[in-house]
């Protein structure tokens, strides 16, 4: 499965800018870049030779693509024809875009969710605007809310402070950087881990997201139920869940769990445990879904509560419906 990594940012943030340095470093050889217009995306003044109508080679060996329709479609017909030449895709979203719809997509159509897997959401904010701009789109604050890492632009035009402390905010379990930081190969690492900066709860309008952990080895059949049940639930209140899963038959190869919406990725095993992580650590970003979550989580580990169903009564209800085998 070929590794996604998208790449997202309201109007003015600097993508472009951004994508136009990553792409003249060779860690980002053979990399499909899939990008909106070519007119937006600014790339002419790279080297490059014209493929098709809709294909450039860079320099660099990459290979830059619009995706004029349906992202599913274009994506699939890119990869079906091209695929093997690619060892990443990189995905620049549109400054208006709402990622979640397109993160649904990656795991919802199962040809696609078959060939790609996404590696992060890296999300720009500008500095000077940044504030303002959280506060009048709704569209900004989503494309944070769903961030592993947000980078922030144009810091030396303007402080970044108070933009910072509003960006915990909202996304808490969001890596922090400033764009200088962020090269290719920092691009590329995988943040889709437990977080290790988090607050018990962050509120942004409906949206909350909120960090669940156990440091018992979860049963993977009743793991694979929870996430049903979450799914059923919340439905398309549940914007993102990512995280690190220990189950019992396996401790120390624990999951990388991903979800957009109701729709889960199928689970990855990793060999290990990255450093710093030592227990089942998940993520949940969604509207109005902390509560519910919650009473759902202390039932999956065993914690007592007044009034709540245990494990038991949710997991073996015969007339609730099945889940299939996610962690089989």
């Amino acid at each position: 499965m070929i590794p996604l990594h998208l790449v997202t940012g309201f109007l003015g943030a600097g993508k472009t800018t951004f994508l136009n340095r990553l792409l003249r470093d060779p860690a980002l050889a053979r990399t499909l870049v899939v990008v909106n217009e070519f007119g937006e995306a600014a790339l002419d003044h790279l080297l490059y030779e014209r493929l098709d109508g809709e294909t450039l080679l860079i320099a660099s060996g990459c290979l830059c693509c619009t995706l004029r329709g349906d992202f599913v479609d274009g994506l699939l017909d890119i990869l079906v024809r091209r695929g093997a030449a690619y060892d990443r895709v990189v995905v620049e979203t549109s400054g208006l875009a709402d990622p979640g719809p397109m993160l649904h997509a990656l795991f919802a159509e199962d040809h696609l969710a078959a060939r790609v897997r996404l590696a992060n959401v890296t999300t720009l904010v500008d500095a000077v605007n940044g504030l303002d701009t959280l506060e009048r789109h709704g569209e900004a604050r989503r494309q944070v809310a769903l961030a592993d890492r947000l980078a922030l632009t144009k810091t030396d035009l303007a402080p970044a402070g108070p933009l910072r402390e509003r960006l915990a905010e909202l996304a808490p379990y969001a890596e922090i950087v400033d764009i200088s930081e962020l090269d290719a190969s920092a691009l590329l690492q995988q943040t889709a881990r437990p977080p290790t900066n988090y607050s018990p709860r962050a509120t942004h309008g409906g949206a909350q997201a909120r960090a669940f952990r156990s440091a018992k080895p979860i049963a993977p059949a009743a793991f694979a139920r929870f996430l049903a049940l979450l799914g059923e639930l919340a439905g398309p209140r549940l914007l993102r869940v990512k995280g690190l899963v220990a189950t019992a038959d396996a401790p120390k190869r624990p999951w990388l769990v991903q979800g957009a919406q109701h729709v889960m990725a199928a689970p990855e095993r990793l060999a290990g445990w990255p450093e710093g992580a030592t227990e089942t650590t998940l993520v949940v970003i969604g509207e109005n879904v902390a509560a519910p979550t919650q009473r759902l989580w202390d039932a999956l580990t065993g914690v007592a509560a007044p009034d709540a169903p245990d494990w038991a009564a949710l997991a073996d209800n015969p007339l609730a419906p099945r889940s299939g085998g996610l962690l089989g």
